[in-house]
């Protein structure tokens, strides 16, 4: 007998269904259609890994994502877990190791670090090494190659990826979406870390041009980059972003590497960034060429 032919599924269509999937709460032609979107559309794949991670996070066995955030059944569930979270809390300390450098730094800095060589590559993965099995969540976000290096810096520096995720100490964010989705991702997965009992957060940033375009350009991540002080004013968190000068083009090392992070790491330490500029990229800088 000739195979039957499944009729394809659009991208939002699938996001309105996640939750429904991951619950197995569709009809069987439904869910096999969504199926083989999955293996064809590297986005609602990557957004799928993505919620697994979160999901490990809050101790589900299930895996679910929105873009814009969980459904109100989700969410629920989220609620739940941590209305039944042990009430002893741990306090927060306030400033962590930075790990690059011997340098430590308040909770809600946001540093900028440039790499070139593989070598500075690997030595900003540091930064996660003072919170892994320390109690604290690291999360590393960016494009699909970056986010590869990462994991393979950690497991040459000593560390099982696989392992930390599931032990709830990782979580892997691929970049896949405009400022306002990745904003809200962010936030879910910092607030079900907090949850789960982490102390502080440690939040690892990849930006350079990989095999796949910006999700939606240059000013979005500049705006990305904006907002981040914003985010992290009500979480024990630090925030460090690698860029990656050999693919980044010069406006945007400038606008959001230099100009929107107060602190930056060096060879020799931590350091004040004198090309700091807070609040929004001007105008007149919005226009890409």
């Amino acid at each position: 007998m000739p195979e039957a032919h499944v009729v394809e599924i659009g991208c939002e269509e699938v996001w309105r269904q996640i939750s429904n999937y991951v619950e197995n709460d569709l009809d069987p032609a439904l869910r096999l259609r969504m199926e083989e979107h999955f293996k064809a559309c590297k986005r609602c794949s990557a957004v799928l890994d993505g919620a697994r991670n979160l999901v490990q996070l809050v101790g589900d066995g299930k895996a679910f994502d929105l873009p814009a955030g969980f459904s109100e059944r989700l969410r629920a569930r989220l609620q739940e877990h941590a209305a039944s979270a042990s009430a002893q809390v741990v306090p927060a300390p306030l400033e962590i190791p930075i790990g690059i450098t011997g340098d430590r730094v308040p909770l809600g800095s946001h540093l900028i670090y440039f790499w070139e060589s593989d070598q500075d590559f690997d030595r900003g993965v540091r930064f996660f090494h003072p919170g892994l099995g320390k109690g604290e969540h690291c999360i590393a976000f960016g494009h699909d190659e970056a986010l590869e290096k990462v994991l393979m810096a950690l497991r040459a520096q000593g560390y099982d990826p696989d392992l930390l995720i599931q032990k709830r100490e990782l979580t892997v964010l691929r970049r896949h979406a405009a400022a306002e989705v990745t904003l809200s991702d962010i936030s879910d997965v910092m607030h079900a870390a907090l949850n789960s009992g982490s102390t502080a957060i440690r939040f690892l940033g990849n930006l350079g041009l990989g095999r796949d375009p910006l999700p939606a350009g240059e000013n979005d991540v500049l705006e990305l980059e904006n907002r981040v002080d914003a985010l992290i004013t009500g979480f024990p968190c630090v925030v460090v972003c690698m860029y990656d000068v050999r693919t980044l083009p010069g406006r945007m090392i400038l606008k959001g590497g230099l100009e929107q992070h107060r602190l930056a790491v060096h060879a020799d330490g931590v350091h004040e960034n004198p090309y700091y500029r807070p609040g929004p990229f001007s105008a007149a800088s919005r226009h890409v060429h």
